[in-house]
C-alpha cells in the first residue's frame, strides 16, 4: 500500500529534475537547502518539517491548479497560489503550524517586503515576478492583521530561509536523510 510519505517522497525526487521557478537550484536542491538552514537555525522538527514541504503545491500536485507558476502551464478554473494548495495537500498529516507556515510563506514575503524595504532589494529577479503574482507588498491593514498571529516569527524565519535557499551546488542532507522526518507524519 502506498502511503503519503510514499508520495511525498516520490514526487521531491522527481522534483531534481525540475528548476525552480527558474531560479539556478532544482526544487528538490531549494527544499534540502532550505529545511538544513533551518535545522542550523535551531528550527524545531515542526518547522524544519515546513521548510521542508513549504513548495509542495510546486511538485506534488497537478500544476493546471496552481495560479503563481512561473512554468508554461495551462492554470485551470479555480487556480491558487502554490502555497495553498500544497498546504491543503499536506493539511490532514500535520500539526497546524506546518500547514499554516507553508500557506503563509508568501505572504510573508509580502509581510517583509512592507516592514522591510531593503528586503525587496535582497530578492531574486524570479522572487519578485512572484510576489507581484502573490498580491504584491501588503497593505498596512494586512500587515497588522499578519504581525498579530502567534506563528509569524514562524512564518518570518521559513520566508528569510526560503530566500537563501538558491545556493548552486551546495551540500545538503540528502532526501534519504530527510526521509524519516517525512515518514514520521505521513506514514499514519
Amino acid at each position: 500500500m502506498t502511503t503519503m510519505a510514499d508520495r511525498l517522497l516520490d514526487a521531491m525526487a522527481r522534483s531534481a529534475a525540475r528548476r525552480y521557478s527558474g531560479e539556478a537550484v532544482s526544487e528538490l536542491e531549494h527544499a534540502l537547502q532550505c529545511a538544513d538552514l533551518a535545522r542550523q537555525g535551531g528550527a524545531d522538527e515542526e518547522l524544519q518539517l515546513a521548510c521542508l514541504l513549504h513548495d509542495v503545491g510546486r511538485y506534488a500536485v497537478d500544476q493546471a491548479l496552481v495560479s503563481d507558476t512561473t512554468e508554461t502551464t495551462r492554470v485551470g478554473p479555480g487556480a491558487r497560489g502554490h502555497q495553498e494548495v500544497g498546504a491543503e495537500l499536506i493539511a490532514p498529516w500535520v500539526p497546524e503550524r506546518v500547514s499554516w507556515s507553508v500557506r503563509v510563506h508568501a505572504d510573508a514575503k509580502r509581510y517583509l517586503c512592507a516592514i522591510e524595504p531593503e528586503y525587496f532589494d535582497r530578492l531574486s529577479a524570479v522572487s519578485r515576478d512572484t510576489l507581484r503574482r502573490q498580491g504584491g507588498v501588503m497593505s498596512p491593514d494586512d500587515v497588522a492583521k499578519f504581525a498579530e498571529h502567534p506563528w509569524v516569527r514562524d512564518a518570518v524565519a521559513l520566508r528569510r530561509w526560503d530566500d537563501e535557499a538558491k545556493v548552486v551546488r551546495k551540500q545538503t542532507r540528502s532526501l534519504e536523510e530527510w526521509s524519516p522526518l517525512i515518514r514520521s507524519w505521513f506514514d499514519r
